[in-house]
């Protein structure tokens, strides 16, 4: 199955540490080999028909994505900072989900 990343996820992405950077695209390697099939602890439901991928240990980096005629789309990618995403964050991803599957 194809993925479809956003731009603003490629650059967020590269510019982290190797390491972390290596681990965030196995992450999009197993979104894109399972779809819809990842689960805990992997892929998370955060509502509104969004999912977030993520990468635990230090930091922690989060992967928005949404199903959009069945391609997952990852909108979004953020380290996170407190212990649940915020609104914002959530609305963010909602909108670019959104814009992208009109």
């Amino acid at each position: 199955m194809k993925i479809v990343v956003l731009s603003p996820v490629y650059e967020f992405l590269n510019d982290l540490d190797v390491s972390v950077c290596s681990e965030a695209y196995r992450l999009l390697d197993l979104l894109e080999q399972y779809g819809h099939f990842l689960a805990m602890p992997v892929a998370k439901p955060i509502g509104g028909g969004l999912w977030e991928l993520r990468l635990t240990g230090r930091p922690q980096i989060r992967m928005l994505y949404g199903f959009c005629e069945g391609v997952p789309v990852v909108v979004l990618a953020l380290q996170k900072q407190r212990s649940a995403l915020s609104r914002a964050t959530i609305a963010l991803a909602g909108k670019r989900f959104r814009e992208y599957c009109r």
